[in-house]
């Protein structure tokens, strides 16, 4: 058999051959081209992409990090609030205190404590607090000094309205709360 070939290669003129050996050459790149060089370069693209993925996620993963040391600080900072008035602090005579300091404690109409049910392991007390013939700077420095306080507390609705006798006096409604671990 490799006689008959050789015979017939010998046969054939010099174009003849110079063509053959041009075919196969052909031949033999495009099959490298098609079995070693295309999938090698797809494998790279693949990559490439999934580089630029992960490099997009190993970004979101740090903010998220930033975001979680952030929430942490923050939590801690709520649960260390909530733990320095743990067992000491009461809400009623804390409103009337802050009330007595702004000096418009003899103006509370009415204090109306509410309780709430424990909501994951935090217990809610709010307190409805009617004030009448109270002054807006004298309110807002009502509202401040609850902002001011070292316990946890939360102004949770605040109703103003003009009394109709003296329309620069207001009557307001507030409601405190306070939160506490179980």
């Amino acid at each position: 058999m490799m006689q008959t070939l050789h015979q017939r290669w010998q046969a054939l003129a010099r174009r003849e051959r110079m063509i053959l050996i041009g075919g196969g050459i052909v031949v033999a790149l495009s099959l490298l081209f098609v079995l070693v060089v295309d999938p090698w370069l797809e494998h790279l693209y693949r990559l490439d992409r999934q580089i630029v993925r992960t490099q997009h996620q190993l970004r979101e993963l740090g903010e998220l990090g930033t975001q979680f040391a952030s929430l942490r600080g923050r939590l801690t900072a709520v649960e260390d609030k909530l733990a320095s008035g743990q067992g000491q602090f009461s809400l009623l005579p804390f409103l009337e205190e802050a009330a007595a300091s702004v000096r418009i404690r003899d103006r509370i109409a009415a204090m109306r404590p509410q309780t709430n049910p424990p909501v994951q392991g935090y217990k809610e007390t709010a307190v409805e607090v009617r004030l009448e013939g109270v002054l807006l700077p004298e309110l807002l420095a009502l509202l401040v000094k609850l902002e001011d306080s070292p316990y946890l507390l939360q102004v949770k609705r605040v109703q103003m309205k003009p009394r109709f006798d003296a329309p620069h006096l207001l009557e307001a409604t507030l409601l405190v709360s306070a939160h506490e671990k179980e």
